[in-house]
């Protein structure tokens, strides 16, 4: 067994020993020869999204699952989960953390009304998971639409085709849209397929900003990314040649060998990088048929060569109408003149393994069979004039994907093959029934639920209850990915697989649409195909804060050996303390606390309890690297898409009329913002709303050790928002846009003899550093700050701005101060779910029917669990949509059965 970190926890212990005591089952095992990797050991995160097109005011929901990768088990190693919305431009515009309690939890994203149209990636990762690199990180991405006419950044893309002179590409650009501050010159970074260019354009004619750039005939694909003069970004991918198409090939063990029959998978991808269908048949270079093909509906299939000759190359042409004016041959892999093949088939409830091999005679190979990092077979056998096969039982192996390997003596892998092994009978079974089969609008549906194994023995489970229009929704939900897809092949197969639901359609298994996905997917895109390192990052249970203490003015020197007193102002106060260890170093496990962020304190002190100024620094989460997959914001809307957003805006335009008339509440989800602070509310009020708002968290967080209060962060970080600069009398000044500014100290005027101290405010002690250009009442405000002068009135600027700082104390500059020994911070916490709203429908009256409801997502309950007898119960009012409704249950069990559900009923008049 390949040795683990010394911090792996008694959840992994306990792996371990369940891994063990599987091997009297394995009955291939070998002994011995049991080998675990570390890979085994991860975390699977499976987010359940009630959908995957939204409009812009809507709320994203999502139900939370993290499961160990072995065997899906509701993991008890991480009770927190990270969730991030990112747009194209790989930036995180919000962040979630959730509370995961066995293995279950449940959150949230509120989509701005201002969004933009595109493609959104949601993605979540546990910090356990880190140990994997990017392996294990959940990803799904989201379409978004305005249900308003917008102005969009970028507009009126042309490709110009001239035999002058040559294809160009025209674009038009409205940068206000994301930086209305924006002005003149404007960065613009092409990439033409994967050459990449950078440029400068000036504003010309009526303010609009004009790129002709040349293109390369018959170029693909183009991304355009522009930034403006305040740093805001915008990305758009666009497709050049709509005709394209991309026919890829992969022999099924790794390579076509001379003289060795083999299967081909192959893979058509259009423009927009969807499968495509089409057929053809398979040529050698003398224009003789080999083979013929045909794909699914989503581009990919089979075929087989025998007897592949390495003095020979193979093509693929297609037939009509599907032939490609710009390539009529597709090149298929060269044949290898030596090499193996090995040929996996499904013959009843058995596999028949065949491997060949043109070089190896009566040599003996190694077959070997893993399952999820786990080698569960392993065995030396002997080529017979190079050729072997055997008939293998998969009863024993749970349901997924299999990978077989044949190793030379030394183990070093000569071919490859990964297989489904399919087993209904290990999922849940989900039995759904309503009261009635056909509801008037507005009815209440009684809803019972029943979780079974296969041979109908009760199981408790975690479910989810997802009630959606069907004909808006419904296709997609089938086609969509869902906990079986996921768990048992988007979790173990990097890159994108187009409509995972589509495998488990009906909730049965799609054998050779499964077969044709892993031979095109391959080895090199198998989570487990290579071994991870030592596991050196442990798993989060609960919130905590680590971090050193170091000497002051040192980065390298920790302090051993401090009493730390940490206090938390979150709704239940609580007090901490712990000591350093012998590299200065301290991590506090906290208590749960809901919301956004709460305020800390951590006070630094000696044995002697004298308190001691030592540097605090706080570890930072590590984040995953983002990587936004570039077909992904070139996805065309469809028709059915397209019919959501039509009846999306026209709810929109119905609540907010009814909202006008009638002052009535809208029937979405309720959302409660929080008060705005009493001194910034009254800041607000009199002077304006501030234009740029930066942390105190973010301003902490770039603060150096040589670092000598605010200003100078500020001086080094933030040149395009506030200029700070040395006057004659050797102090630090902050101006906005060159005039004149003010500073407020939580909403209080600092008098200008005191603009002194105010450079040396410590970065720990500010809450938020905000901006009010142009601000109200500013003479006013100048003749408070500058009592010095006489007649302050008739000399006094007419405009200006201020410079807003809200500190932790609350009390002004006097509170500004940093103590000795104190250091104050705020740290995320744990987001508090939002309760899914629908309208309750006990006593109708008349006027009621006034306002519509057209609601497409008609329920959503993330936690619903089934008790000892496998039974749960949900009740919910329908909306106003005449038709079918679609209810979705998915299921796990405390020992990791799985289970996806539909049931359909009609909304009649």
């Amino acid at each position: 067994m390949r040795k683990t970190s010394n911090s792996i926890t008694t959840g992994i212990s306990i792996f371990l020993f369940w891994i063990l005591g599987l091997l009297p089952t394995y009955t291939w095992a070998q002994e011995n020869i049991f080998n675990v990797s570390n890979t085994s050991f991860a975390e699977k995160i499976y987010l359940q999204l009630d959908r995957k097109v939204y409009t812009n005011g809507d709320t994203v929901w999502f139900k939370c699952i993290v499961a160990n990768a072995s065997e899906h088990i509701p993991s008890p190693l991480s009770g927190v989960l990270y969730v991030e919305l990112i747009n194209a431009n790989e930036v995180i515009l919000q962040k979630k953390i959730i509370k995961i309690e066995n293995g279950i939890g449940q959150g949230s994203f509120e989509l701005d009304k201002k969004i933009l149209k595109g493609n959104y990636l949601i993605r979540a990762y546990t910090q356990w998971n880190q140990n994997f690199d990017n392996t294990f990180v959940f990803e799904e991405y989201i379409q978004v639409f305005p249900t308003e006419t917008l102005n969009t950044v970028i507009e009126n893309v042309k490709l110009v085709k001239d035999e002058a002179i040559g294809d160009h590409l025209e674009v038009f650009f409205n940068p206000q849209v994301i930086d209305s501050l924006q002005k003149n010159k404007l960065n613009v970074y092409v990439t033409i397929d994967d050459k990449k260019d950078s440029l400068i354009i000036k504003k010309g004619k009526n303010d609009k900003y004009i790129l002709d750039y040349t293109v390369e005939k018959e170029s693909q694909f183009a991304t355009i990314k522009i930034e403006t003069e305040n740093q805001k970004n915008y990305t758009k991918t666009f497709v050049l040649n709509k005709d394209y198409l991309d026919l890829q090939f992969f022999p099924e063990s790794g390579e076509l060998v001379h003289g060795l029959s083999s299967k081909v998978g192959f893979k058509a991808l259009d423009a927009n990088g969807k499968g495509k269908y089409i057929e053809g048949e398979i040529i050698d270079e003398q224009k003789n048929s080999i083979a013929s093909f045909k794909s699914n509906s989503l581009g990919m299939g089979s075929f087989f060569i025998a007897n592949a000759d390495h003095s020979k190359k193979y093509y693929a042409r297609l037939k009509f109408p599907f032939l490609n004016k710009n390539s009529i041959r597709y090149p298929l892999p060269n044949v290898a003149a030596t090499g193996n093949t090995l040929a996996v088939n499904k013959q009843d409830d058995k596999v028949l393994l065949k491997v060949s091999s043109n070089y190896m005679k009566n040599d003996s190979i190694i077959v070997q069979i893993s399952f999820r990092g786990i080698d569960v077979y392993e065995k030396k056998v002997a080529l017979n004039q190079g050729f072997y096969q055997s008939l293998l039982a998969t009863d024993q192996i749970p349901e997924g994907i299999i990978a077989f390997s044949i190793l030379d003596n030394s183990k070093n892998p000569i071919a490859r093959r990964l297989y489904f092994n399919e087993k209904p009978q290990s999922r849940l079974k989900i039995n759904l029934s309503v009261d009635k089969q056909n509801y008037s609008k507005r009815e209440l549906t009684h809803l019972d639920i029943q979780t079974s194994t296969f041979d109908e023995k009760p199981v408790k489970s975690s479910t989810s209850l997802l009630v959606i229009n069907k004909e808006e929704l419904g296709t997609m939900q089938s086609l969509r990915q869902n906990i079986l897809s996921y768990f048992l092949i988007n979790s173990e197969l990097k890159g994108n697989i187009e409509n995972p639901g589509y495998y488990f359609k009906d909730n049965n298994s799609n054998t050779s649409d499964l077969d044709a996905l892993l031979l095109t997917q391959g080895w090199s895109k198998y989570n487990y195909s290579k071994p991870n390192p030592s596991l050196t990052v442990n798993p989060e249970k609960s919130l905590t804060l680590s971090g050193r203490v170091n000497k002051l003015f040192s980065e390298k020197k920790g302090v051993k050996d401090i009493q730390l007193t940490l206090m938390t102002n979150g709704k239940n106060k609580a007090f901490y303390t712990q000591s350093t260890d012998s590299l200065g170093r301290f991590n506090f496990n906290l208590n749960d606390e809901y919301g956004k962020e709460i305020e800390i304190l951590i006070q630094t002190n000696k044995n002697s309890d004298r308190k001691v100024s030592n540097s605090v620094v706080f570890d930072q989460k590590k984040l995953p690297a983002i990587l936004f997959e570039r077909n992904k914001s070139i996805e065309p809307i469809d028709s059915i898409v397209e019919k959501f957003i039509n009846k999306s805006k026209k709810q929109k335009e119905i609540e907010e009329k009814f909202k006008l008339q009638f002052g009535g509440i809208l029937l979405d989800q309720v959302t409660v913002s929080g008060k705005m602070a009493p001194n910034k509310q009254k800041v607000t009020e009199k002077y304006g709303k501030p234009n740029t708002i930066i942390s105190g968290k973010e301003i902490l967080s770039k603060e150096k050790k040589w670092s000598y209060g605010l200003y100078s962060v500020l001086l080094f970080n933030y040149p395009d928002k506030v200029r700070i600069e040395r006057m004659p009398d050797q102090n630090l000044y902050a101006t906005v846009n060159n005039e004149a500014t003010l500073v407020l100290v939580d909403g209080i005027a600092v008098p200008f003899y005191d603009y002194v101290h105010i450079p040396n405010i410590s970065p720990s002690e500010v809450k938020s550093f905000e901006i009010i250009e142009y601000a109200s009442g500013f003479s006013t405000l100048f003749c408070e700050v500058h009592t010095e002068l006489n007649n302050c009135a008739f000399i006094a600027p007419p405009w200006g701005n201020i410079i807003a700082i809200y500190t932790h104390a609350g009390i002004g500059l006097a509170g500004a101060q940093k103590s000795k020994g104190l250091t104050k911070t705020t740290i995320p916490v744990f987001a508090t779910p939002q309760e899914f709203y629908a309208p309750k429908y006990e006593n109708i009256q008349p006027d009621s029917w006034q306002h519509p409801d057209i609601r497409t997502l008609i329920h959503w309950q993330p936690i619903l669990n089934t008790d000892d007898s496998g039974k749960a119960a949900a009740s919910f009012y329908n909306a106003d949509n005449k038709g079918e409704i679609m209810v979705v249950v998915e299921a796990i069990s405390d020992t990791g059965e799985m289970g996806y559900q539909e049931l359909n009923y009609e909304i009649k008049d």
